[in-house]
């Protein structure tokens, strides 16, 4: 649940989650300078597509990360801690 309502952004959320939906997709970085509402458009995105993904989805505030080389470990901490204790092997 967000804090806000959501408003004027239908285009860029229906351009995320065109993105999200293909079968090539992965991860989806959103970038900008700041204050134009990345963070906002993209927990929006998580949320309303949440029903369409069996693991969930996941967002990586990647602002505290100083040094380009510690994204991928960020990225993959926070995967770590989310997957599901099954046995099977995956990858990020």
């Amino acid at each position: 649940m967000q804090p806000t309502v959501f408003i004027g952004r239908e285009r860029e959320v229906e351009a995320a989650r065109a993105l999200l939906r293909r079968p090539d997709t992965h991860l989806l970085t959103l970038t900008g300078p700041g204050g134009v509402g990345k963070t906002r458009l993209a927990l929006q995105v998580a949320a309303d597509a949440l029903d369409e993904f069996r693991d969930g989805a996941f967002f990586v505030p990647l602002a505290p990360v100083i040094a380009p080389d510690l994204v991928i470990l960020t990225v993959a901490k926070v995967l770590e801690s989310k997957r599901p204790r099954t046995g099977q092997c995956w990858t990020a």
